[in-house]
């Protein structure tokens, strides 16, 4: 198929230039034959020699009238002198007087013919009248000149002619060759366009087969990612139940040697889940189930969010974890904190249980629209390399190896997240990692809020949980100015409550803590025991 379009190709442009060529060099023969016979017709010469050949005629005719006694002036005579000077003078100069010069090289006429003249100069010039001796003497000077330029003259016509005929058979052969060449030119073009049809006749069939493979080869993939999903879900249902016995089994009386036995399990049943975990999402993510959120975020709840997800992990590895945040980090940024959470984790869980990593630092910066996350891993030696983080596998491997699905699916999700992952060379033996993804900070302003609790414990617990924002707490007399109002539910007079708060500030959104009577009629509800971070982020997706 390759060979074929290059053929193809080679094809069409060797015609292209054929034709080019064939074109060039007719236009080419063209005009160097219309040239010739430009100046075949504006520079005819055998005119030049004919009246080079009367005017000296005419001069000795006008010595021979003043010899005879029918002119007694000479003035006639210098006139005809000058003219048949200015004639020969015509074969000394210019592209004439070049070719009239190529008919007489052999004579000489035309040079013997001025030497003459520039030696009667003085003669005719100072002739009286009646000086019949002079007059003699010039026209006798003259005479043998009259038989040479009449062959001279012959010379030049049938010279001419023979170079008319010449020009006038290269025109004919001209045309005959631009006729064929076009004719080729045609042939080739029209060969061409029929192959070229024919080949598109093929490659439209092609790529109409090309379209039925490549739904089949959709629906296979579509198939199989449900399959994946399917058996994924069906898996994780027994694994949990398994994790659950293991999880009472733990609980009873164990000699130390079952307690081992039962860890192992656990870790082994845990490690399943996770690895079905990875499953489902690279399942997902290849099924085009996949939709990215761009939500404000606490950076402090992503810092404290890793170790909680990590610490087990490093545990069971017998490696120390540390978190933390590398400059200043804005309060919010807005983005898919899920997924990010999501690729750090798999990166730094993938180190923990493939290099035998002692020792793993996860630090967060954030620079001109980035959020940079670098991982340092002090491991053990033993000839680890991170290549299959990137996508490298040894050339040999025929199966895709487990250990790779959790890099495989963080890779993706920062590629989706328009991120990057990059290895950074470093001179201490450590591998650090860097994943760059491009999030917006979000610009930070004072929260106008209103807390109507009816104890101080519960206000109280309130302003713990809205620790890290920047809120201006309004005073109950002017509700009017609040964006959002923290409101203890549960009570007796609830409903009125919200409906005097609703006409007292009918811009602001009231968020029921406790258990309401009427969740309906809040905007959002937050139970008790209140979640911190719950509530902040609704307040956050409110803020953005």
């Amino acid at each position: 198929m390759r060979i074929k379009r290059q053929f193809s190709k080679f094809l069409f442009g060797g015609v292209l230039l054929v034709a080019i060529g064939v074109a060039a060099f007719g236009f080419s023969t063209f005009q160097h034959n219309l040239e010739a016979m430009r100046q075949a017709s504006q520079e005819n010469i055998s005119w030049s020699a004919a009246q080079l050949e009367r005017e000296l005629a005419r001069f000795r005719d006008s010595l021979g009238a003043s010899s005879a006694g029918q002119s007694s002036s000479t003035a006639e005579i210098n006139q005809r002198f000058d003219v048949l000077w200015s004639r020969v003078a015509i074969f000394q100069r210019g592209t004439v007087g070049a070719r009239l010069r190529e008919y007489d090289r052999e004579q000489n006429v035309i040079g013997r013919l001025f030497e003459e003249m520039k030696r009667q100069e003085v003669e005719v010039v100072s002739i009286s009248s009646f000086d019949f001796t002079t007059l003699a003497n010039i026209s006798r000077a003259f005479s043998p000149f009259e038989q040479e330029l009449y062959a001279l003259s012959r010379r030049v016509t049938v010279g001419e002619e023979e170079k008319a005929a010449i020009v006038r058979e290269r025109l004919r052969e001209g045309a005959l060759f631009a006729l064929y060449a076009s004719i080729l030119t045609v042939v080739l073009v029209l060969a061409a366009m029929g192959y070229f049809v024919l080949e598109g006749r093929r490659y439209r069939k092609l790529a109409d087969e090309n379209m039925v493979l490549a739904e089949q080869f959709k629906t296979a993939s579509a198939v199989k990612s449900r399959f994946l999903t399917m058996m994924s879900h069906e898996l994780r249902t027994p694994m949990n139940g398994v994790l659950g016995l293991l999880a009472v089994a733990r609980e009873a009386p164990r000699d130390q040697e079952q307690k081992e036995l039962l860890d192992q399990a656990d870790r082994a049943a845990n490690r399943m889940l996770g690895m079905l975990t990875d499953i489902l999402d690279f399942a997902a993510l290849e099924n085009a189930q996949f939709a990215l959120d761009d939500k404000p975020f606490f950076t402090r709840e992503l810092l404290l969010a890793l170790p909680e997800l990590l610490g087990p992990v490093a545990m069971q590895a017998e490696a120390r974890l540390h978190v933390d945040a590398a400059g200043n980090l804005p309060l919010m940024l807005c983005g898919d904190a899920t997924r990010l959470r999501r690729s750090y984790a798999l990166m730094v869980t993938y180190f923990l249980e493939t290099a035998g990593a002692r020792d793993i630092a996860l630090k967060l910066s954030y620079e001109n629209g980035h959020l940079l996350a670098r991982i340092e891993v002090d491991y053990l030696d033993g000839g680890w390399s991170p290549d299959l983080i990137f996508g490298k596998r040894d050339s040999s491997a025929d199966s895709f190896a487990a250990d790779v699905l959790g890099p495989t699916v963080a890779r993706v999700l920062v590629d989706k997240m328009a991120g990057e992952i990059r290895q950074v060379e470093t001179v201490d033996g450590k591998i650090v990692l860097e994943i760059d993804v491009p999030v917006r900070e979000m610009e930070t302003r004072r929260l106008k809020l209103l807390l109507d609790m009816q104890s101080a414990p519960m206000e109280m617990i309130c302003k713990s949980a809205l620790s890290g924002f920047s809120v201006a707490y309004i005073d109950r007399d002017t509700p009017q100015e609040a964006e959002i109002v923290l409101m203890e539910s549960g009570t007796a007079n609830e409903q009125e409550k919200v409906a005097q708060m609703r006409k007292a500030s009918p811009g602001a959104l009231i968020f029921g803590i406790g258990r309401p009577r009427a969740p309906k009629d809040f905007d959002f509800v937050a139970e008790v025991p209140l979640e911190a971070a719950q509530l902040k982020n609704r307040i956050a997706e409110v803020m953005g």
